[in-house]
């Protein structure tokens, strides 16, 4: 992360959950961040499944990090559903004019092997009423225009499962779509709002392809915990947004070779841009 950082200088980095998966939480949330302390880089997290299985829940993790230097994220509307739903306006690069909105919303995590109603929890109807709300107001305050959005969670949406295999989709399909098997109408949310360019999950560790439905990308980011299942690379995803345009560059870069059952983990010394899309541009099919 230290060298991600110091390669792509970024304006803010997300975390998209399972970040911290072991005891001695709080003190390996602040390990952990010196990161982007030391380098005086904002960073934001939505928390995933696994974060809140040791010794926090959801609420405490948000109240720990929140307190920590460079920490954008907030624990969110006390009463929503969940921790960690919220809004980061971007402003412009020459004013404090707001151009671009990020959404970050809570998904929850997992059910139980008890559970009949299938392994996920699902981002609840009174946080998709809360996000619909929210994105009128500042569609309104920004003369009935709505923003240039993007969006970030851990588990992902049922809807994913539409955009593999399409031509335009890229990336690897190395699992299942993990998703909840309740559909909360959050993605339908998105489209009749009108605001959210593309969304970007965590959760499936294997999985790094984006596509697009319905003028809407669908994207998974890129696993960079050691850790972590799977032998597709560990790295991060980069995105690039165009102020004052509905558009967005996003790419991947896969710096280790890893695969935790082997003990794999060896620098790859890449330095392009894998995966590279444009949106919308890239996924405008071939009549």
């Amino acid at each position: 992360m230290q060298n991600a950082v110091e390669a792509e200088k970024p304006g803010l980095v997300v975390f998209t959950g399972d970040v911290v998966c072991s005891a001695n939480t709080r003190q390996a949330w602040v390990a952990l961040t010196k990161v982007f302390v030391d380098a005086k880089v904002p960073w934001a997290v939505v928390l995933g499944n696994h974060d809140v299985e040791y010794e926090l829940t959801n609420k405490q993790i948000l109240e720990t990090v929140s307190g920590l230097p460079y920490c954008v994220a907030v624990p969110g509307p006390k009463e929503l559903s969940g921790s960690g739903n919220y809004i980061i306006p971007v402003q412009s690069a020459r004013s404090t004019g707001t151009k671009a909105i990020l959404y970050f919303i809570d998904s929850h995590s997992g059910l139980g092997k008890e559970s009949t109603l299938g392994p996920y929890d699902w981002i609840k109807n009174d946080q998709v009423q809360w996000y619909r709300s929210e994105s009128a107001s500042l569609t309104k305050k920004n003369g009935g225009k709505p923003y240039a959005a993007l969006a970030f969670f851990h588990i992902l949406f049922i809807e994913y499962n539409e955009v593999w295999g399409k031509k335009t989709t890229v990336g690897v399909k190395e699992e299942d779509v993990c998703s909840p098997d309740i559909n909360s109408g959050m993605y339908n949310a998105f489209l009749e709002s009108g605001d959210v360019m593309g969304m970007f999950v965590g959760h499936d560790h294997v999985n790094n392809y984006i596509g697009y439905l319905r003028g809407i990308c669908l994207a998974y980011g890129q696993a960079t915990g050691r850790e972590a299942y799977g032998d597709i690379g560990k790295g991060y995803r980069v995105i690039e947004l165009y102020e004052g345009q509905r558009k967005f560059d996003t790419w991947v870069r896969i710096k280790y070779n890893a695969d935790n059952d082997k003990d794999l983990w060896s620098p790859t010394n890449k330095t392009e841009k894998e995966l590279f899309v444009t949106y919308p541009d890239s996924f405008q099919e071939m009549k």
